[in-house]
């Protein structure tokens, strides 16, 4: 008599696990976007090339002089460091290598003299090293007069002969904090506005190159 009742129970307990399992709970959901473009970072060096009695048989102790230009050609405000890439080949040599420290004194200077040209967007900044860095609205353009000094107490005879390439490396980066620190390996406490040698920058000049550079850098 024990054995019906047990499967009596077998049942009833297989049929409660059977309707809990098809019991459907009310459920609903809901999805929306925001759609956006990632803009771009480009930038462009111009050098003019030399008239042929300029860039022949030169001599340490002189000097070539060129125009030159910056373009941000992107939509993003860029942080871009200029940076002399000079290379030499010397003779009977066929490989370019990095020009000696001290044998070229490569300068590039705004075209107007201002380094601060707020109605191009153009902010010129240094670092305590010396690196020279132009803070550039999307599209801003720069004109340069680009010299090269031959140093004649530096180059010796290996430079007879030898051919000379003047090249500025424009290294653009997003302009923002931890962009610029990263490649640059710089933060913003280092940067400074740029002095032309021998001038005197007031404070509220000064104030108004820092202020836009953190505005601009620390954008969220």
């Amino acid at each position: 008599m024990k054995m019906p009742k047990k499967l009596v129970l077998t049942a009833g307990a297989l049929l409660m696990v059977s309707i809990g399992s098809t019991y459907a709970w009310f459920t609903a959901s809901n999805a929306d976007t925001i759609d956006i473009s990632m803009g771009e970072l480009g930038v462009q060096t111009d050098l003019e090339a030399l008239a042929d009695e300029d860039g022949i048989d030169l001599e340490p102790g002189l000097s070539v002089e060129t125009n030159g230009s910056i373009e941000n050609t992107g939509s993003l405000y860029a942080m871009v460091k200029i940076e002399d890439d000079s290379q030499v080949t010397y003779k009977d040599t066929e490989e370019a290598v990095s020009v000696p420290e001290n044998t070229v004194d490569f300068s590039f200077v705004p075209k107007s003299g201002n380094y601060e040209d707020w109605d191009n967007g153009i902010v010129w900044y240094t670092d305590g090293n010396g690196g020279t860095y132009l803070l550039m609205d999307p599209a801003a353009t720069v004109a340069l007069d680009v010299t090269a000094d031959l140093n004649g107490e530096a180059i010796d005879n290996s430079f007879m002969g030898a051919d000379v390439t003047f090249k500025i490396n424009a290294h653009a980066v997003q302009a923002l904090e931890g962009a610029v620190s990263s490649e640059f390996d710089v933060e913003l406490a280092d940067l400074q506005p740029y002095q032309a040698e021998g001038e005197t920058m007031s404070r509220s000049t000064s104030n108004q190159a820092m202020d836009h550079l953190y505005d601009v850098m620390g954008r969220k």
